[in-house]
């Protein structure tokens, strides 16, 4: 594979990584009751562990010097908008789980390059634990 070929991969995955539904959904703050600060709190950290996983996406594409085209929320994500998080569950639940199939058939096409290979073989497990936890949610 050549590298372009592989920056454009991860260029893709950051995008879907960080227009993903959990950080929409984070940035129009879900609501909670009062009784379910824990619950927010879980949520929120959900929310940043996935913010991590672009900003090393982002940190390995500065690092090579790549140019990443930016991209936004996918227009269905509107009807989201200050809604409870027991009504967005299932779609976030969703939306996690094509992030995750993202990151594997990345992974499967990035075998030529191990550093990339590695991050995102990380991502992913990373991903797995956030589906995890979107699910007690």
């Amino acid at each position: 594979m050549s590298d372009q070929a592989s920056l454009q991969i991860l260029s893709d995955l950051l995008n879907r990584v960080r227009y993903s539904l959990l950080q929409y959904i984070g940035e129009t703050w879900p609501w909670t009751g009062k009784a379910e600060q824990a619950r927010r709190d879980a949520f929120t950290g959900l929310v940043r562990r996935q913010q991590f996983s672009a900003e090393r996406l982002a940190s390995l594409l500065l690092d090579r010097r790549a140019v990443v085209l930016g991209s936004n929320y996918p227009q269905d994500c509107s009807e989201l908008h200050f809604v409870t998080l027991d009504y967005a569950k299932t779609r976030l639940i969703e939306n996690e789980s094509s992030v995750i199939t993202a990151l594997k058939a990345a992974a499967s096409q990035l075998v030529d390059d191990p550093e990339a290979l590695r991050l995102v073989e990380q991502l992913a497990s990373d991903e797995e634990q956030t589906l995890s936890g979107l699910k007690t949610l």
